[in-house]
């Protein structure tokens, strides 16, 4: 089950990547709410830049990330959409997403968004942009 979890959690950080999720980045624990979501802004801003997207695929990603936005707060129930509201107020967005005790069925249906959205994204992609955003993330991941 855990791995399950963690596999939903890949998706949703490269999902995040792509700017189609509603699950942020991680967050360090001394930083400030303001501090974390300015450093994530940069990151994804300055990610974005490097691939010259071109402003309908600005617009196409922007709308998948809306959608899929939607489509995850579908999935949770009210209690679970109102510790996420919580939790995003209070800046632990990370501990909120952790703690709402996701059913499997749940967990599927937020995996299967976020593959779609992946994948929705990386369609509007041009093959060169596609490759860069593949060395983004493997020089991310070393380091």
């Amino acid at each position: 089950m855990f791995n399950n979890f963690k596999r939903v959690l890949a998706v949703a950080m490269l999902s995040t990547t792509l700017g189609g999720i509603a699950i942020p980045s991680i967050v360090s624990a001394q930083t400030s709410p303001n501090q974390g979501a300015q450093t994530t802004q940069k990151h994804h801003d300055g990610g974005w830049k490097k691939l010259n997207l071109n402003d309908d695929q600005k617009q196409q990603l922007k709308t998948i990330h809306t959608n899929t936005k939607q489509q995850v707060q579908a999935v949770l129930t009210d209690a679970q959409r109102a510790q996420i509201a919580t939790a995003k107020q209070s800046g632990d967005r990370k501990g909120a997403w952790k703690s709402l005790n996701l059913t499997a069925d749940q967990k599927q249906q937020i995996k299967n968004i976020h593959k779609s959205s992946r994948d929705q994204s990386l369609a509007i992609l041009t093959p060169e942009q596609r490759t860069q955003l593949q060395q983004m993330k493997a020089n991310h991941h070393q380091g």
